[in-house]
């Protein structure tokens, strides 16, 4: 069997366009960034501050009296925030005891020992959330 000149050219440019596309395949996998599974930290209030005072120092080009003042009303605002927490924290957890209790009502025997442990979680975690820093 022969091969004409033209089905030659024909397949090397096959192979040669093969080639190619393997080549960007492998570069494009290659040069992707891999995807990390570490969560990152939780920012905290402090975190947060710390970038707001930094980013208001530079940007506004603060003095020291004014940042002496910034400071002083983030932290009249954060105890009002706390004040005003305390103030509905009552009625927040009245409502969501209700809720609890309308899940209850539907829930199998069997999910209510896993019900309990995911609540008793999520205390936990308000708890800490509280005591932590930050507002």
């Amino acid at each position: 069997m022969q091969l004409s000149g033209g089905k030659v050219a024909l397949y090397l440019g096959l192979i040669f366009s093969g080639g190619v596309a393997t080549g960007v395949l492998g570069h494009v996998l290659y040069s992707t960034e891999t995807v990390s599974a570490k969560a990152t930290p939780a920012k905290t209030n402090d975190d947060w501050r710390i970038r707001y005072v930094d980013s208001m120092r530079t940007r506004l080009v603060m003095g020291e009296d004014q940042l002496k003042q910034l400071n002083n009303t983030l932290d009249e605002t954060r105890v009002e925030y706390r004040l005003m927490r305390q103030r509905y924290k009552p009625e927040m957890e009245k409502i969501h005891e209700v809720q609890v209790g309308k899940i209850k009502k539907f829930l199998k025997p069997e999910q209510m020992a896993e019900f309990e442990k995911m609540e008793h979680e999520r205390e936990e975690k308000m708890r800490a959330r509280e005591s932590g820093p930050g507002l």
